[in-house]
């Protein structure tokens, strides 16, 4: 007879944006005391949060075929999670999902980190009244509408997983981008027509997904804030990337950092070691083996990778910046 999953709960409560961007960098490296710890808080300020390979640097641009600029709020941060930048304000609604292994409480592999996941949280967000849909994409979709953000931080070698979510209760997660697919996004408030309360959004989540995997609900202590923003990094240390381009998620790019470390990153979402190593040996290959470099390192077994639709784009991209930034 096998024993059911531990699933430990953190209800934690109202938190500032750097809070929660704080936990999420720290997921894949906190001890775990069960296989499975979920996180759920609702956001108080304003703020933007960095998906983990971006530079703040590359993120304010006109977004192709819509005319519009992102426009940062002043606060910035950065979270652990890869994938574009996420807006939040008052009342989203933060689910941090931290797992041993991407199958520690359902049946998953690191390529269906997401589709599995995410699916306590539509019938959460359809128990409070918003009809939830996930079509492989990096959102949710309520009647058409883009109204939250979900992603994944992951290490291939520790198989460590995070899967992470912002619901947009009142704030639109994101102005128009092509990965939208032309659909408006909105705040489950504008798009269901009336007020969706927060908190009763927050016990749905922490009673779906429980439910949804026959785990062993464990009620643990959360930490406070006091420590939030301790390792908060310098969004603006690094210039933009020296060469990027348009991906399925939002653009890829490359080239090196302020210590002079070359780096690939932007949009994407993939195994933080994988793409480590990527780094450290593009970075002196001959050009002649940087394809197949990318494709031996991001296409390994035990590796996640999303939101990219060629590995020609990275190899490109690699390319092109060791030729922008010769060493």
């Amino acid at each position: 007879m096998s024993m059911r999953p531990r699933l430990a709960l953190l209800r934690a409560g109202d938190r500032t944006a750097m809070a929660v961007a704080a936990h999420s960098r720290t997921a894949l490296d906190r001890p775990l005391a069960h296989p499975g710890e979920l996180w759920v808080a609702v956001v108080r300020d304003e703020a933007r949060i960095l998906g983990a390979f971006q530079r703040a640097r590359s993120v304010d641009r006109p977004v192709e075929g819509t005319g519009l600029d992102e426009v940062a709020p002043a606060a910035q941060f950065r979270r652990g999670s890869g994938g574009p930048a996420v807006r939040v304000g008052p009342g989203t609604v933060h689910v941090a999902l931290a797992l041993a292994h991407p199958g520690a409480l359902t049946a998953s592999d690191a390529k269906r980190i997401v589709n599995r996941s995410v699916r306590p949280l539509l019938r959460a967000l359809t128990k409070v009244g918003a009809l939830a849909h996930f079509f492989g994409r990096d959102w949710v979709s309520v009647d058409h509408r883009p109204a939250a953000w979900v992603g994944f931080a992951h290490d291939a070698a520790t198989r460590r997983t995070l899967f992470e979510a912002f619901v947009a209760v009142r704030t639109p997660f994101a102005r128009a981008r092509p990965s939208f697919l032309g659909k408006e996004p909105g705040s489950l408030d504008a798009i269901v027509g009336g007020a969706i309360s927060p908190q009763r959004l927050v016990d749905a989540i922490l009673h779906a997904y429980p439910a949804a995997w026959d785990a062993d609900a464990v009620d643990a202590d959360v930490a406070a804030d006091a420590s939030a923003g301790a390792g908060e990094p310098d969004l603006f240390a690094d210039p933009p990337w020296a060469a990027s381009t348009d991906e399925a998620i939002g653009i890829v790019g490359a080239g090196t950092d302020a210590r002079g470390v070359f780096r690939v990153g932007g949009d994407l979402l993939v195994s933080r070691d994988a793409l480590a190593r990527l780094e450290a040996r593009a970075a002196v290959a001959a050009p002649d083996d940087v394809a197949r470099l990318v494709d031996e390192t991001l296409t390994a077994p035990g590796v996640a990778l999303d939101g990219v639709r060629s590995l020609m784009s990275v190899r490109d991209v690699v390319l092109r910046a060791r030729e922008a930034e010769p060493r």
